[in-house]
Parts: structure tokens; sequence; C-alpha cells
């Protein structure tokens, strides 16, 4: 076994769970990677976190080696944090953001300016140069409310308590399922994009990124499958380092 000492930071921002919730994963999925990676038993340590503020201070304190976060995190903490793209978790084209509507209710976003929509997302400047490709500045276009469920969101809609919603593609899958009384509609699609990304702090030991690099393929089996279905994701693949470039040109 390899004489090394990791810590891992899980940031997903507005995902399932809490801190004291995901520890147990956390920790299993912890002892896989170190099994597939060739670490000693019990040589890493890490935690989940689903505010970037509290993401913001573990780092902060903890100076992590490995992290795992969302694109907007990533985007947005990237460069004072020093991080590379590593692996993706899922397709680089898993993620994807929709704008919903009632329908009829508006045919294009230029009549949603001064109108009340409703994001998971707080980050205004991912939604303004990424969701919406920089065509508008979501600030200043709309009238933004925030919710941690993006359901509830869905459900003002719906009740005619907001004008839209900002939601993914996992709430778009079961929007038929959901018995709102009205029909929603997409108003906008953004770019397919990537999801969760493990990236590495510079100043990492060279041998750590390149054992996990190894170690992708048997991160999402066995005791790693528990921690991947929470995600919705069924491998982690290496990253497509010309498509992170692209986006954090789109951010900047």
């Amino acid at each position: 076994m390899s004489a090394i000492s990791v810590m891992m930071l899980i940031c997903f921002v507005g995902g399932p769970g809490n801190h004291q919730q995901a520890q147990p994963v956390v920790d299993q999925f912890l002892r896989h990677v170190e099994r597939s990676a060739g670490w000693a038993d019990k040589s890493s340590s890490g935690a989940f976190f689903s505010r970037r503020s509290r993401c913001v201070t573990f780092f902060e304190q903890k100076k992590p080696a490995v992290v795992v976060l969302d694109l907007a995190s990533y985007l947005a903490l990237r460069t004072r944090w020093k991080l590379s793209p590593l692996a993706q978790m899922g397709r680089s084209d898993k993620k994807r953001y929709f704008v919903l509507v009632r329908d009829g209710s508006v045919k294009k976003l230029a009549d949603l300016k001064g109108k009340k929509v409703v994001s998971t997302i707080r980050d205004t400047k991912f939604l303004s140069k990424i969701v919406f490709g920089g065509k508008l500045d979501a600030a200043k276009h709309f009238t933004l409310s925030f919710t941690r469920r993006p359901l509830k969101g869905v459900r003002k809609v719906a009740r005619k308590q907001a004008d839209a919603t900002i939601v993914d593609e996992q709430v778009m899958a079961h929007l038929g399922s959901l018995k709102l009384g009205v029909k929603l509609v997409p108003l906008h699609r953004s770019a397919k994009l990537p999801g969760l990304t493990m990236t590495v702090r510079a100043g990492t030991p060279k041998k750590v990124p390149a054992q996990l690099r190894k170690a992708l393929p048997k991160l999402c089996k066995g005791a790693g499958s528990k921690l991947c279905k929470t995600f919705s994701i069924s491998a982690f693949l290496p990253a497509k380092r010309a498509l992170y470039k692209r986006l954090e040109r789109k951010y900047k």
C-alpha cells in the first residue's frame, strides 16, 4: 500500500442531504477509493457539504488535496483554490438547465424582463454566462428569488406565484408525474454541461492524481456504487480538458 494521506471535499451545492447525513456514505466511499487507488486503509478523510459557504469554510481551514464540486462552484472557485479538473462524474453532457413557464404565458426570454423567476442557483454569473450563454444578465433581466427546493419553484409557477423557474434535467424528467393542474413547458434550454467534477489542488503530490486516474474505472463499482447512486451517476470519466477550458473562458 502507498504511504499517503489525502483529504477530500465534496461540494455539491443544492445536493441531497446534509453534512451529518452524508458522512457515513462519504467514509464508505473513501475506503473504496483507498482500495482502488492502492492507498493504506483509513489514510484518507473527507466531508460533504451542500452549501457553498460551508464548502469555502472547510477548504480554507483544511486545504483538501482533492475537491469534487458542482460546475458553478468549480467555475467560481477554481482560480482562488488553484484547482485542475481530473475527472467528471458521468458524461460531459449530463447536466442541463431549463426555464419553465406556464403553457401560453410567454413566448420568449425577453417577455420575462422584470418578472419573478425562481432559481436554486444563486450564482447569477453562472446563470448569465453559462445557463443563458451570455445572452442576458440574469440579475438585471429577472426579479430573482431563490430556493433550495426545486419543486417549490415549479409549484409557484403552477400557482401563478412566479412567472418562471429554473430547473435541471432531473426535475424535467419527473415533471409529468407531478399533479400540478396546469401544463408547464420549457422556454429556454441551456447547453449540455458536465455535472460534478473531481479536481486536484495545485501542490498536491503528483502520485495522487496519477493513482486516482488509474482508479477511475473502479470508483462507481462495489462499495462506491452507493455514493454514485446518490449523485445519479454511473461512472467517473477522465475530464475533457478542452471542454472545461471553453467553459472557463465563457465564465470570465
